[in-house]
């Protein structure tokens, strides 16, 4: 039975420095567009495709016929080689900013257009990557035939990350000690999913996840073994940007998208809400759009128990005519 197979490509930023970008052919011959995978604020592009039988997002689409494309955007997994990266996190203010996100999705897009000899391609972005692919979509509408945001972020109000993130004294700020970059070690893999669970985090993470997760992530940072524990570095410009959606404000105008667009979310995921998810759904301007919830998963649904349910559920939406 023939194999999908995954490489890594080097593509050229806009400031000069070379970016990670996966791809996953598919067994036989193509029979859909391209679709390329956006991450979200701290893990990367290896959420979708962890090394555990039927936990890889990219291989699901790429067996259905598509050649698959994840993009490591500045400062993440396999482009974590950047100059603010390796020095000292103090050295710098909050690394890899959303506009910046979308300037690296643009160069992975004009890659796969060139390299597969097509005019558009599908789009998914996850949690603060829907911030980046619904920003990227906007603004290029002949580029993007479908749109998924999963886990989607837009503006809304968030207490619970306000006070993970923002300044104590006046949370419509980024607190202080965030620098450049940070260190995350497998516990803080486990806080961060665990923060999201309402209840038993057993009811939703089957064993040995957590140690996939965090040692794929751990392997494209050269650095993470010199640190005890071990940790990979994530950049921290994210938070700069979620602090301000979370204050309500939004980052970029839905208005302009054209794509189909499917919206997906955990029914438990307490980062992207119901009602921010329906706020952003009012707000685009695509008159084909849908929002979908899947029962007893969180903001990490897609490498839950339940993720089968969201892997079909967007193949479904972007094979559909």
């Amino acid at each position: 039975m023939a194999m999908t197979t995954k490489r890594l490509l080097r593509i050229e930023a806009a400031d000069g420095e070379l970016l990670g970008l996966w791809e996953m052919a598919p067994a036989g011959e193509a029979v859909y567009p391209p679709v390329l995978l956006m991450h979200g604020a701290s893990f990367g592009s290896a959420l979708f495709d962890l090394p555990v039988a039927g936990y890889s997002l990219m291989r699901e689409l790429a067996s259905g016929g598509r050649f698959v494309y994840a993009i490591d955007v500045r400062g993440y997994g396999a482009s974590v080689a950047h100059g603010v990266m390796n020095a000292p996190p103090d050295a710098h203010l909050p690394f890899s900013r959303a506009l910046h996100a979308v300037e690296d999705i643009g160069a992975a897009v004009s890659a796969i257009l060139q390299r597969r000899a097509v005019q558009s391609i599908d789009l998914i972005g996850f949690s603060w990557g829907s911030i980046t692919a619904g920003w990227y979509a906007s603004g290029h509408i002949a580029e993007v035939r479908r749109l998924v945001l999963y886990a989607p972020l837009f503006a809304e109000k968030n207490a619970m990350w306000l006070r993970r993130i923002g300044d104590p004294a006046d949370t419509r700020r980024l607190a202080g000690h965030f620098g450049a970059y940070r260190l995350i070690t497998r516990d803080d893999v486990v806080a961060r999913w665990d923060g999201d669970v309402a209840g038993d985090p057993r009811d939703v993470r089957e064993d040995g996840v957590v140690d996939s997760l965090f040692e794929t992530l751990a392997a494209n940072d050269p650095r993470s073994g010199l640190c005890h524990p071990p940790a990979f570095r994530c950049p921290n410009g994210a938070f700069a940007d979620l602090i301000k959606v979370f204050n309500g404000h939004p980052l970029y105008d839905p208005q302009t998208i054209r794509a189909r667009v499917l919206l997906a979310r955990g029914e438990c995921d307490t980062t992207s809400t119901r009602t921010d998810m329906l706020g952003l759904e009012a707000a685009i301007g695509s008159n084909e759009k849908s929002c979908l919830e899947i029962a007893g998963g969180s903001h990490f649904l897609c490498i839950e128990k339940n993720h089968m349910h969201l892997y079909r559920a967007i193949a479904i939406f972007l094979a559909g005519s």
